[in-house]
């Protein structure tokens, strides 16, 4: 999160950090209301904060930090070749203090604040982990046949059920505090005392004694008692042990269940899941079989337990386990590995299969609304997928492997999952940029990109057909590679302006043809960061433009809008320079940003994309469909048309049109295709 008024000064930070080889998502915020709502909806590393802004100020966000409960290190940016006073902030819990002219400080300093808090994160995971085993030891020693007690300085301070009875007591307050001698026959005193003087002084191999004990009606038996050392509630402690020697196959059974089950959700648990991949590995290193590794965890888990509760918050866990057990348990092995994560352990599958398992899980949770203590609660999920074969050194490996997928899903925004490819991944990221770039180049040497359109259609009976081009590259073998994938690359590597070359000079030969043909047409086209900061592009294009001798009316050039407003000044010439080649001009992924509606009035474009985040499951969110409604109200003030992308479903067509939108797009009119045969006049 960075909290500046001006976004150059953010933007050359966020440049900076991105530079050094770090993948960085920036929130951008001006003021405390901003801030708190970006604390409550996302996953954020550190913050860096402007010292002084008009309206807000680095020590006021610390407060705003502070109230929100989140563990999050907050660095202040002081201005370049000034010395503020900066006490205040530090004592309000900033971590650190950084001028804008000291880029070199400030990479160390995120750097060591991000490894601090992943560290205080594990320690959190670790403690929760300590918790949870001491709560199954706890439920395995309650629900034992042996007799079961813990002495501290030879006072009881814990007995479970098998020790009360076996003495006749019936709750433990009654053995609380009671001396272990008074429970033994006078005549074993002696022996007892003796036997506990070596043991505290590791004297002596035996761990067991033969004494008799009286209980409360006076009976004295013989008993063999066990003695280990142990710990309660964080106290040293001995553990006595009195074995019940009834043969129980009932009992083993029990016992082995417990053993692997997590009590919360009653799927497998840590310990015996991790065995269990250990075994996949070792038979996937002979070849013999092969598998994959689902890690799936809950994102914003932790505001969801802040918003529900506690108990809410477990409850929802639970019926998250019972829909995973209905829906995945077919496929391999499910658990709770720990927290709000999940695992699912796939045997005898190759990635295709295990991808499309994934993607299903993300659209299942996506979908998945249940109701705890009258609330209604929603989630996503974001899934680290990795491969298990015969490149897995260890379990170790493996499981490194699958939580920096779920890490990078989560970067990338949550919702989705990602394939964790050590093959690339290990790879430095410079070395990636470099290998990207070598193919990248020789697709585009070779002709190996493939375009595909995406039909965009009028809710309210405007002729003509809409397309929005879409691009793939094509790998040695002719399969598609998608966007996903090399365009990152591309863009570290600058070479995305030339692929939107290509993809524009391509888009020019297909307008040709239809036209020609007869047919009414247009194309959108986005543009790239990397074309809009390029010099060369707008001659190039109006010199094609003066060749081919082209409608341009049937044109359309999409910008990104965070893009746009990172690059303002570049922006509004690129869009004056459109509409003076009377090319149409669009903004993407819009309604997000900050002040949003500003855009319109620094960009006049002609077409408005809203942002695929408020157009999904729409019709369920009243807050989404008042924002879609103000989007096309101020677009049409400013005599913009607006399109809602991503359209999955039949349900969100009545809203869209109730909100006023003008087009729609998405897999619900038809899917990306490489043909231009979508029939409009028949669309609804």
């Amino acid at each position: 999160m960075t909290i500046f008024d001006e976004s150059e000064e953010a933007e050359s930070l966020i440049k900076l950090l991105r530079n050094s080889g770090e993948v960085v998502r920036d929130i951008r915020v001006e003021d405390a209301e901003d801030m708190e709502a970006a604390l409550v909806d996302n996953p954020i590393d550190v913050i860096l904060a402007k010292q002084k802004l008009p309206y807000f100020s680095a020590l006021e966000a610390l407060g705003v930090l502070a109230k929100s409960g989140r563990d999050i290190p907050l660095v202040v940016i002081t201005p370049a070749r000034q010395i503020s006073p900066v006490t205040d902030e530090l004592k309000a819990g900033a971590r650190d203090v950084v001028g804008m002219d000291q880029p070199e400080r400030l990479l160390h300093v995120v750097k060591r604040e991000v490894g601090d808090l992943k560290n205080r994160k594990s320690l959190r995971r670790a403690e929760q982990m300590l918790h949870e085993s001491e709560k199954r030891a706890r439920h395995l020693i309650d629900s034992s046949r042996d007799a079961i007690s813990y002495v501290h300085d030879g006072m009881h301070i814990y007995a479970n059920q098998a020790y009360l009875d076996m003495f006749g007591y019936e709750s433990l307050e009654d053995v609380e505090g009671m001396p272990i001698l008074d429970m033994v026959s006078k005549e074993d005193h002696a022996k007892l005392k003796e036997f506990l003087r070596n043991y505290a002084k590791g004297i002596g191999e035996d761990d067991t004694l033969d004494v008799a004990v009286v209980n409360t009606d006076g009976e004295t038996f013989q008993t063999n008692m066990e003695f280990s050392r142990a710990s309660m509630e964080g106290e040293a402690c001995t553990q006595i042990i009195i074995r019940d020697r009834t043969d129980s196959k009932a009992l083993e059974q029990k016992l082995n269940v417990l053993s692997k089950q997590d009590l919360l959700t009653g799927l497998y648990n840590r310990t015996y899941f991790l065995d269990q991949v250990d075994k996949m590995i070792a038979q996937a290193v002979e070849g013999n079989t092969q598998g994959a590794l689902l890690f799936i965890e809950i994102d914003n888990f932790e505001t969801i337990r802040n918003t529900i509760g506690i108990t809410s918050a477990d409850k929802f866990l639970g019926n998250l386990a019972r829909l995973f057990k209905d829906k995945l348990g077919k496929h391999g092995i499910l658990a709770r590995f720990e927290g709000a994560m999940f695992t699912l352990l796939v045997n005898n599958t190759d990635m295709d299969r295990a991808e499309k398992i994934a993607a299903a899980i993300v659209t299942l949770i996506n979908d998945y609304r249940t109701t705890i203590d009258n609330k209604v609660v929603t989630a996503t999920v974001s899934i680290g997928l990795t491969h298990i074969n015969e490149t897995v050194s260890d379990l170790q490996d493996c499981i490194n492997r699958a939580e920096k997928g779920v890490e990078i899903a989560h970067k990338e925004g949550g919702n989705r999952y990602y394939i964790y490819n050590p093959a690339m991944e290990d790879l430095a990221e410079e070395q990636q940029i470099s290998v990207w770039a070598r193919r990248i180049k020789e697709a585009l040497r070779n002709n190996r990109f493939q375009l595909l359109y995406q039909p965009i259609v009028s809710l309210h009976g405007i002729q003509g057909g809409n397309y929005e081009v879409l691009v793939r590259m094509l790998d040695e073998s002719g399969n598609p590679v998608s966007p996903g994938e090399f365009i990152p690359a591309a863009d570290k590597a600058d070479l995305t302006k030339f692929i939107d070359r290509w993809i524009i000079a391509n888009t020019f030969q297909a307008l040709q043809e239809r036209v020609s043909a007869g047919e009414d047409i247009r194309f959108f086209i986005k543009i790239s960061r990397g074309t809009l900061l390029d010099a060369e592009f707008m001659p190039w294009l109006s010199e094609r433009l003066k060749t081919l001798n082209l409608d341009t009316s049937k044109l359309v050039f999409e910008l990104d809008e965070t893009t746009a407003l990172n690059h303002l000044a570049q922006a509004k010439v690129l869009v004056r320079d459109f509409k003076q080649l009377q090319c149409h001009t669009a903004l993407e992924n819009f309604g997000l940003e900050k002040n949003t509606f500003q855009s319109l009035r620094e960009l006049p474009v002609d077409f408005i994309k809203i942002h695929a985040k408020l157009v999904a499951n729409l019709p369920k969110s009243m807050e989404n469909q008042e924002q879609v409604k103000a989007i096309a109200n101020e677009a049409r003030s400013h005599n913009m048309q607006t399109i809602a992308a991503f359209v999955e479903d039949a349900s969100s067509l009545a809203v869209l049109w109730q909100c006023s939108v003008d087009f729609i797009q998405g897999h619900f009119l038809q899917e990306p295709t490489p043909e231009l045969n979508f029939e409009f006049e028949n669309a609804f």
